[in-house]
């Protein structure tokens, strides 16, 4: 009867092992392609100088989520103007489970500026909120 009950759990491992299923624990089975790297939510945080004056220093910073690690590339528009770009950005997966990655960029301001600007990523719908960057001189 052992010899059976042996000969089967060996039949039921090679099946699973030939149908491209990976086996991660006792009873549970994993697929093993997660698909393509897609982001999944972006947002944009900038920090205008001090007291909104100019000269001064400001900062930019773009957070990526994804459906799994990897590098996304992003790009940051102006409304109404320019686009720079693209900057990479390796997501990763944190001790919350969340996928996520940052850019950041100081800013010089020499000069006024009443602006706003998103992330976006080329290729898909994912765009970031606007946000402001104002400074007087």
């Amino acid at each position: 009867m052992r010899n059976v009950l042996n000969a089967g759990i060996a039949g039921l491992v090679a099946a699973i092992a030939l149908s491209g299923v990976a086996l991660a624990g006792p009873f549970d089975l994993k697929v093993g392609n997660s698909g393509k790297l897609v982001p999944t939510k972006l947002q944009l945080g900038i920090i205008s100088p001090a007291d909104n004056v100019c000269p001064g220093n400001g900062k930019l910073t773009a957070w990526v989520q994804s459906n799994k690690p990897g590098t996304i590339n992003i790009m940051i528009v102006r409304k109404g103007g320019n686009v720079a770009g693209p900057y990479a950005i390796k997501t990763v997966k944190g001790a919350n489970g969340i996928i996520m990655g940052s850019y950041s960029q100081n800013l010089a301001i020499a000069s006024p500026i009443d602006a706003e600007y998103r992330v976006v990523v080329p290729g898909t719908s994912v765009v970031s909120n606007w946000a402001p960057l104002y400074a007087e001189c």
